[in-house]
């Protein structure tokens, strides 16, 4: 049978999937950080998915057990960042987080993590039994975002704490960065492990920015998609651990991830890596340039008024511009405009390197019709503090008791059985064994508003 263009195309043209995406034609503010623009990749490259699916063979290197082209590519990112191990992995951040933390936990262990912490490590946590204690990071009531660590406050737990494992983020979804170089030197006065979950820096090291390896973490986990030229699922772990330590991570890493990793995505990851090499410092400099331009006006509403910022996440709050959810929203789709996240009083945008090359005028003109709304009805707004729920159970120790459902607004004085984790910015209002109190029910009212707590159920523990 002959396949003739005009069959294919039939086919083509019924994809619903393919089709759908083919017309997403927004103003990417958002990940994945390739931002779709195929402008960036060769003609050699653009093409490349049914040639390069395979799968491990005689004449294929293999990602659980590199020995060859994939080994060599390894020792050149040790190389670059300065790291005596690194696993690329096809399952993300998350994989990555995951298998650290069982690599050096035993059930029943504890896991010192700052609260704002992704889900990911609240789910491990919860399979692996371990037990969760909290650092609690600063907290602005005006942009609504926790920010940093307090170094006194933080050798303060780790003193008393059990934990053998601490894991922090930095930068944070909104993009404070933490000092990392302080923190390393306090977790290892305790002899803990510091995981840094940097997934949101996952540039750093193209545009001459410090790692978290740098400064002394003993894993550092990056998300390569977030804001490189890389697919998504992409993610890099590094470390700088005694051989006996490698040997247990690395098994971990193989355990869980996936036996079928796909060619595509690691010669696409290589890729946006060697782009990111040669071109990241000089994208780099002049997003920086256009990105301090374009926000001039909106300095004030902005998460920008941090030092110790990743600057390519520009949280904007509206509602202290004076400007309400409505107009922003209708402002956003005026312009086409898809952020990283929008909910009552705030829009993230998400830059990468990649938006160095294109010009911002779209978005230069939303801020003017931002900054022009001003003044007509000045909300002067604070959210308020995320809650601090009392534990009443381990966060593992839910699964066998009775449940029932309740509506979130109903749910006062129950223990959760399930967690709350809205997502962006994807870590927990309240997780298993908590109790859910007047304060939780009022920040996820604020958070997601009142239809949101109303409409939605939550898991309970079945009193009695």
């Amino acid at each position: 049978m002959k396949l003739d263009q005009e069959s294919m195309r039939r086919i083509l043209d019924n994809l619903k999937i393919f089709n759908a995406l083919k017309s997403y034609n927004f103003l990417r503010l958002h990940m994945p950080g390739h931002k779709g623009k195929d402008e960036i990749f060769p003609d050699a490259i653009k093409n490349i998915f049914p040639n390069f699916d395979v799968t491990e063979t005689l004449y294929t290197d293999n990602l659980l057990d590199p020995k060859g082209y994939i080994k060599e590519f390894l020792d050149g990112i040790n190389e670059f960042f300065g790291s005596n191990y690194s696993f690329l992995s096809l399952q993300g951040s998350t994989h990555l987080l995951q298998a650290s933390i069982a690599a050096f936990s035993n059930p029943y262990d504890g896991i010192l993590i700052n609260r704002d912490a992704h889900k990911s490590i609240y789910n491990v946590a919860k399979i692996l039994k371990l037990d969760i204690e909290y650092i609690y990071p600063q907290y602005d009531d005006s942009l609504g975002i926790f920010t940093y660590i307090d170094e006194k406050h933080f050798e303060s737990v780790l003193q008393t704490s059990k934990s053998q494992i601490v894991v922090i983020t930095s930068p944070s979804y909104y993009g404070i960065e933490q000092n990392v170089k302080v923190l390393s030197k306090i977790a290892k006065k305790y002899q803990k492990k510091l995981i840094v979950d940097q997934a949101h820096g996952g540039y750093f090291k193209f545009v001459g920015k410090k790692t978290a390896l740098d400064s002394g973490a003993d894993i550092c986990i990056l998300s390569l998609h977030k804001t490189l030229p890389c697919p998504n699922q992409s993610a890099l772990l590094l470390s700088n651990l005694a051989e006996k330590d490698t040997k247990k991570l690395s098994a971990n890493l193989s355990y869980l991830h996936t036996t079928s990793p796909s060619y595509v995505l690691l010669a696409w990851s290589e890729y946006g890596i060697e782009f990111s090499k040669m071109f990241g410092r000089q994208l780099f400099d002049e997003l920086e340039e256009k990105l301090e331009k374009l926000c001039k006006p909106v300095l004030d509403y902005t998460n920008y008024v941090y030092s110790d910022l990743d600057i390519l996440k520009l949280l904007l709050n509206f509602s202290k511009a004076g400007v309400k959810q409505s107009f922003a929203k209708s402002l956003l789709e005026k312009y086409s405009i898809v952020p990283e996240l929008l909910d009552q009083n705030r829009i993230l945008f998400y830059f990468s390197l990649v938006d160095a090359l294109f010009n911002f005028e779209i978005l230069e003109s939303f801020f003017y019709d931002i900054i022009k709304e001003k003044g007509k009805e000045v909300l002067k707004k604070k959210f308020l503090s995320p809650p601090r729920p009392k534990k009443a159970l381990k966060v593992y120790e839910v699964d066998n008791m009775k449940k029932r459902r309740v509506k979130i607004c109903e749910a006062e004085g129950f223990i959760c059985a399930q967690a709350i984790i809205p997502y962006p910015p994807g870590f927990p209002v309240v997780v298993e064994g908590e109790v859910i109190e007047k304060d939780t029910i009022e920040y996820l009212q604020e958070l997601l508003g009142i239809e949101f707590i109303k409409k939605n159920e939550v898991d309970v523990i079945e009193e009695g």
